[in-house]
């Protein structure tokens, strides 16, 4: 009974509230205690995350810069982001967004969890009882992962005693530790992600795919691959990397010449109401996550916020025509006022108004750029190339697409770099991964000119790397230790 109030009254989010109590109603289906399996799949539903938990982690990255020529300015809530403030929330605000979406999240998978630990499905309600559960699994494994890449160090033989975050494994947990919570160490809480990934995995594998909005078997080993990418398991990302590769293709790029060609000049193609992601180029999303990216803060000509133009030089290397560099091109002349405003670069990734289009979590492009990484880390560096050239030859116009070779890298070490680029350009504001992939790749210094000029570094692996444990949680918990700074 004790179990059955929780769920009619999903109580504390953990570490999200300030000293009050806040509560979360989670009564799915016509304001009814779930009751049967379709409701508590409902219930997770609800768990998903919708609004942006990661995208602001794109201001502190290499890919964003501030054009100070723009009559706009950068929003105050996104400031502490751009210079690396020592923190992230704004004085007198306690309660941070992403920490407490995650654990929202956390929070309803353990209360799926919960539930179906008591429950013995009929054989006709087995299909949907593993999948809702599976999803539960997967869901949490997704949530501390960001959670421990957000607001803990990386993973590495050096770090895996530290603190990582704290990791409620029953909704039960949470109600009864909603104060005094203690860290898990990051080793112990990368190993509960692996854990819940293979029990997902073993529970979707077969299921059918119900939406882009939830986890299924694909959508949930290109994360896989991510995870063993991260914890430098090659081997295992490789494995996870060639499941989704082998069930789903890339979009061929080409395809989209007839469009532009189709336009007065290249600056209409994707714009206004068509972005890139409004061509085929969706079909490589496996999972669509946090919310509406219309209205993202580096869309607009005039916005402040702009991708940096390093992603479009990178576009532009040895001279040939890739598309990707449709993504980040303004087209502004840059001679004029307006065109000095607008800057040379803007996000056109989707579209402007009407075309609704959400944040893109896992992209089949991820797999060939994991598993390229991981055969060159590795020393097999002919598969690595042949991951690239497989990438690219769907990037690149065709007529002027010419193979990568092992000639032309002059160690590992050169084509690790090339494969990074290409990382950085297919993920670019999708999924915060930029931010992780600067952290997990040493630190490295970084610099952003802000207002009246003024420089901001980030040093070699700063401790800013790391976000501050939030406001409300060091109320919560005084005892828990803080991040550096």
């Amino acid at each position: 009974m004790k179990k059955i109030f929780y769920l009619n009254f999903i109580g504390m989010l953990v570490l999200l509230s300030s000293s009050c109590q806040k509560m979360l109603d989670i009564k799915p289906v016509n304001s009814m205690m779930p009751v049967t399996i379709a409701d508590f799949e409902s219930v997770l539903l609800g768990g998903y995350p919708k609004q942006d938990f990661y995208f602001k982690t794109e201001l502190m990255t290499d890919n964003a810069f501030v054009n100070l020529q723009t009559s706009a300015s950068l929003d105050r809530a996104n400031e502490p982001w751009f210079v690396w403030a020592s923190t992230h929330q704004l004085e007198g605000v306690a309660d941070d967004p992403y920490w407490g979406q995650l654990y929202r999240s956390v929070y309803y998978a353990n209360t799926v969890l919960d539930e179906f630990s008591k429950r013995n499905p009929s054989l006709a309600e087995k299909v949907l009882f593993e999948t809702v559960k599976g999803e539960a699994y997967a869901l949490r494994a997704f949530s501390y992962f960001y959670l421990l890449n957000l607001y803990a160090d990386v993973y590495a033989p050096g770090t895996l005693a530290e603190p990582g975050v704290p990791m409620p494994l029953t909704a039960v947990d949470i109600h009864q530790n909603t104060q005094n919570n203690v860290r898990a160490s990051i080793e112990k809480v990368w190993g509960q992600i692996q854990m819940d990934i293979d029990q997902a995995s073993a529970l979707l594998m077969g299921k059918p795919i119900k939406s882009k909005f939830r986890f299924n078997y694909n959508s949930l080993q290109l994360f896989k691959a991510r995870v063993n990418l991260f914890m430098g398991d090659y081997e295992a990302a490789i494995a996870a990397s060639t499941i989704v590769m082998n069930t789903r293709g890339l979009f061929n790029m080409n395809e989209t010449q007839a469009h532009i060609d189709g336009k007065n000049r290249e600056a209409d193609a994707f714009t206004s109401n068509y972005g890139m992601i409004d061509s085929d180029y969706k079909n490589e999303v496996l999972f669509f996550m946090a919310g509406k990216a219309n209205n993202n803060i580096f869309y607009h000509g005039m916005a402040a916020c702009k991708p940096s133009v390093e992603l479009l030089a990178l576009c532009r290397r040895n001279g040939v025509k890739d598309y990707r560099s449709y993504i980040f091109n303004s087209f502004a002349d840059l001679t004029t006022a307006d065109g000095i405003q607008t800057g040379p670069t803007i996000y056109n990734m989707f579209a402007k108004q009407e075309n609704g289009s959400y944040h893109i979590g896992l992209k089949v492009s991820e797999a060939y750029v994991t598993r390229a990484e991981a055969y060159a880390k590795l020393g097999r560096l002919e598969l690595a190339i042949t991951d690239l050239n497989n990438l690219l030859i769907n990037r690149i116009k065709k007529e002027e697409f010419i193979p990568l070779k092992l000639a032309d890298f002059s160690d590992k070490d050169q084509l690790l770099k090339r494969i990074y680029e290409e990382r950085r350009i297919e993920t670019a504001f999708e999924a915060g991964l930029r931010w992780f992939d600067l952290r997990r790749l040493g630190k490295p210094s970084l610099t952003h000119t802000y207002k009246n000029g003024q420089v901001y570094t980030l040093k070699e692996k700063d401790p800013r790397y790391v976000l501050q444990i939030p406001l409300s949680e060091q109320i919560n918990s005084p005892e828990m230790p803080l991040n550096k700074r």
